[in-house]
């Protein structure tokens, strides 16, 4: 009897740890957010413009097919700021840069962020809804995350969503990169 107690004793033990350590791996992996759209991007669509130029780009039904196809980081190549270096397509200075990206989200995905290197101001939008709040205003050289959106998850979709940013600058050098971080479901990024 003893035998059998001490057997479905340590079974059950066995068990407990193995859902412990089933846990802790699963919270481990679902505690940091997945980068859905890298600084760095390629394949975004964009068109420079002048100041104030082009209302309703943000909008999905928005027909962009005059828009060029460019990779990130946007702006002016070289000068005093470290980012600028990283340049991969030209905008002028003194003008407005529309881009649009698809971005693809799994079921389950939350916490969206939208987090944004610019020199000078920015404006985002999510499925045609601005979580910037208008016109957000920056100075000097650009760094990464100089400003951070929280996308509302009632306005996401499972599938393609839109984000579509207008970057403005003021002068001298021009800067743009963006990266979208989401809490994807463990189970969704293995593939299950």
């Amino acid at each position: 009897m003893r035998h059998r107690v001490r057997t479905a004793s340590a079974f059950l033990f066995s068990i407990s740890l193995g859902l412990t350590v089933v846990w802790a791996i699963g919270t481990a992996a679902s505690g940091q957010p997945t980068i859905v759209i890298p600084y760095g991007a390629t394949d975004y669509k964009y068109q420079v413009v002048p100041v104030g130029a082009g209302p309703g780009f943000e909008q999905p039904g928005f027909d962009d097919s005059d828009f060029a196809l460019g990779d990130a980081a946007f702006g002016t190549p070289g000068g005093w700021c470290a980012l600028n270096n990283d340049v991969k397509t030209p905008w002028a200075s003194g003008t407005d840069i529309l881009v649009r990206q698809e971005l693809g989200l799994p079921k389950g995905a939350t916490n969206v962020v939208v987090n944004v290197a610019i020199d000078n101001d920015v404006s985002v939008f999510v499925n045609g809804y601005d979580i910037s709040s208008g016109l957000q205003m920056h100075e000097s050289c650009p760094s990464r995350d100089s400003f951070t959106f929280a996308v509302p998850d009632g306005i996401l979709q499972v599938g393609p969503n839109l984000l579509a940013v207008r970057g403005r600058d003021r002068g001298v050098l021009a800067y743009l990169d963006l990266q979208v971080t989401a809490d994807i479901p463990t189970s969704t990024r293995l593939g299950r």
